[in-house]
């Protein structure tokens, strides 16, 4: 009986330091290698913690400067609110660790405004509701729409 065991133990771990091996050599050779020869270091990813409890002032919505101060604001309860144009607006957001969704269609005040700006507001919509992807970069957070369009925001003082 024992020696049935040693021999299920050395086999065990013969095909242990196998795959270890097998497993090191897939990952160096996935591995792009320089012009040197020498293999690039792995990019290690992340986390960034959403930029809760600040106003974000809109700069640009697809490249262009909007004609409104548009705006928005999640606090670390997820509770959001903003003014996209023509309408103030709050709502429950979820957000991930690079994805923002509102949870319900946030709550909208109804006001009117020139076609042109509704114009804007709509592609801003259009964007929020998507479920963006979101980043930051310095002092801006960057919103990209799952189906097109950039919201690029500055922080506001």
């Amino acid at each position: 009986m024992n020696k049935i065991l040693t021999a299920l133990v050395i086999g065990l771990s013969a095909s242990a330091l196998l795959a270890t091996a097998q497993a090191k050599g897939k990952r160096e050779a996935a591995k792009p290698k320089e012009e040197g020869g020498e293999p690039q270091q792995e990019q290690v990813l992340t986390y960034k913690p959403f930029p809760h409890n600040h106003i974000f002032n809109l700069q640009d919505i697809n490249g262009k400067a909007p004609s409104a101060d548009i705006w928005i604001r999640i606090d670390s309860t997820m509770r959001g609110s903003g003014f996209s144009g023509c309408k103030s607006w709050s709502g429950v957001f979820i957000v991930g660790a690079n994805r923002l969704g509102p949870k319900a269609m946030p709550a909208v005040a109804d006001a009117k405004c020139d076609p042109a700006l509704q114009a804007i507001e709509r592609d801003f919509w259009q964007v929020m509701l998507s479920g963006p992807f979101w980043d930051t970069q310095g002092s801006d957070l960057i919103l990209k729409g799952s189906k097109g369009g950039v919201l690029r925001f500055s922080r506001s003082l």
